[in-house]
């Protein structure tokens, strides 16, 4: 219930809860939880609240709606004939082409429009599925105006739940009797209340949040060590890192426990996976090379990861997995293998920035950044190796599944390039081709075509056999990052002298500076 709660306030509101002063009107301060039983035990009013977020202005205006308001009742948005005129419009172009792609307006009508779908449902009286049928893993529905068969019993409880809340009574004492209502219908098998209570401790400690928390304040303190150089603070780092990993695990271990399958099924996971082999890189990396920038680089990396994560739509979150993913012995092998390819690559990206932004816009290169330049390498070429082998047993698996290796579907062709642009990159660098400044920017270009296969053809393209991977949400986010890193690129081969001589008798002015100022103090 906890779940489904905070699924459909995301699914009508964009939120699980709204702070003061903030979100549709009446739900100011309060959560999911009261979102969901205002549905279910006073439908008809529901559809007078302001629930409903619209914030294209063009649209609101055309629509004759308050500009300045975010959000709308459901009534008011059903009844205004330009709204219901333009969204049949899109619907009907939809339908006479399954590839159209709506425009950003068009899209944010077509939300609206689902919003309200998802209201009409309560809106009606409809039941929820809270009810375990004996024998199986799914669950009978029950609502004030309409019950499945056999589920009387419990929908009488839940008519005097309603009349409690409605009269500001004991809601506590209704909700045992609903609970005992349900259990003398059928009582969960163990297995299934195990994983009830461990996605109720999921949704409360909030594990990925935590792990963002911790990683912050290891990054934090290692700042720190850098500055000031103490024992303590050295311990501190450690604990924090070990609080980050365990975070991370338990996190791992409950997504697995509660869906009994690999943690990669979605986009969500995947990013969170990424981060956990990031982290893991860097510390392993900077075990074998204390002198390094793995850890500080696998920190970020592990940031950088969840907060992306953060982005994607709760209902994408916690989707159910399509039956073409439903093999944990393929989840693991292949999309394990590709996704680790992310984190390795990730890395260096990381790795990259650091040595573009410490040699090239500071301008203080030293002996360290020749170790950068070979970490970024190593990165790269552990990223390779593993994107090879998971494209390839990517294929093992389509051949299994689809009857044939390769198909030149857009993922996978996409992941071709994308492996073909590191084996020229990583190329380029052995015989000579590009040197160091040109390995550090190669590193961010080619995870930039990492990100096109794996969010672009996905969210963008949006065609072709691996459609369960297809979604919405975030594009803002990704382009504003692209568009960050091209920026930055660019600032880079302004920087940076036009020549490695060109640098030497910078640094020796330099020098010369220094040399001439002690001088005249003297």
């Amino acid at each position: 219930m906890d779940t489904y709660a905070r699924r459909v306030a995301v699914a009508i509101t964009g939120r699980t809860q709204w702070g003061d002063g903030r979100g549709p009107s009446g739900y100011s301060g309060r959560d999911h939880i009261d979102l969901i039983v205002d549905l279910l035990f006073k439908p008809d009013a529901m559809f007078r609240e302001e629930l409903i977020p619209f914030e294209r202005k063009k649209l609101k205006s055309k629509f004759g709606l308050d500009p300045n308001a975010k959000f709308f009742a459901p009534g008011e948005l059903m009844l205004n004939e330009e709204f219901h005129r333009l969204s049949s419009e899109i619907r009907a172009k939809m339908d006479r082409n399954n590839k159209y792609r709506p425009s950003r307006d068009e899209q944010a009508v077509i939300d609206a429009q689902n919003k309200m779908a998802t209201l009409s449902f309560f809106m009606t009286g409809q039941g929820i599925a809270i009810i375990p049928v004996e024998g199986t893993e799914t669950f009978a529905s029950t609502g004030i105006k309409h019950t499945d068969h056999g589920t009387e019993e419990v929908q009488k409880v839940l008519l005097v739940m309603q009349d409690a809340y409605l009269n500001n009574g004991d809601m506590s004492a209704a909700v045992d009797t609903l609970i005992s209502a349900i259990n003398a219908k059928t009582m969960h098998p163990q297995d299934l209340q195990s994983k009830i209570d461990m996605e109720l401790i999921y949704n409360a400690h909030k594990p990925w949040r935590m792990a963002a928390i911790a990683t912050v304040v290891a990054l934090l303190l290692l700042i720190a060590r850098w500055i000031i150089h103490s024992k303590i603070i050295t311990a501190m780092i450690v604990l924090a890192i070990l609080w980050a990993m365990a975070e991370q695990a338990f996190g791992l271990w409950l997504r697995v426990a509660i869906l009994e399958r690999a943690p990669v099924s979605n986009t969500y996971e995947s990013l969170l996976w990424m981060g956990i082999v990031a982290v893991i890189l860097g510390v392993i990396g900077q075990l074998l090379s204390p002198k390094s920038w793995y850890l500080a680089a696998g920190l970020g990396a592990s940031v950088l990861s969840i907060l992306f994560a953060m982005l994607v739509p709760l209902q994408d979150q916690t989707n159910s997995l399509p039956a073409v993913l439903r093999s944990n012995y393929w989840l693991i092998v292949h999309v394990l293998t590709i996704v680790a390819s992310y984190g390795a690559l990730l890395l260096g990206a990381v790795l990259a920035h650091v040595y573009l932004f410490k040699d090239v816009l500071l301008r203080r290169p030293s002996k360290k950044s020749e170790r950068i330049i070979v970490q970024i390498y190593r990165m790269m070429q552990i990223g390779v190796i593993l994107l090879t082998a998971g494209t390839i047993l990517g294929g093992v698996w389509a051949a299994d599944s689809w009857g044939r290796f390769w198909g030149w579907d857009p993922k996978e062709t996409w992941s071709l390039i994308s492996i073909l642009t590191y084996f020229i990159l990583l190329h380029a660098r052995y015989v000579g081709w590009i040197r160091d400044f040109g390995l550090a920017v190669s590193a961010i270009v080619g995870f930039l075509a990492i990100v096109w296969t794996f969010y672009g053809v996905n969210y963008v393209m949006a065609s072709g056999l691996h459609s369960y991977g297809f979604g919405s949400g975030g594009e803002i986010w990704v382009v504003t990052w692209a568009v960050a890193e091209i920026v930055f690129i660019t600032i880079c081969l302004w920087r940076r002298p036009t020549s490695p001589s060109q640098l030497r008798r910078k640094q020796k002015i330099d020098h010369s500076k220094v040399a001439h100022k002690s001088v005249t103090v003297t």
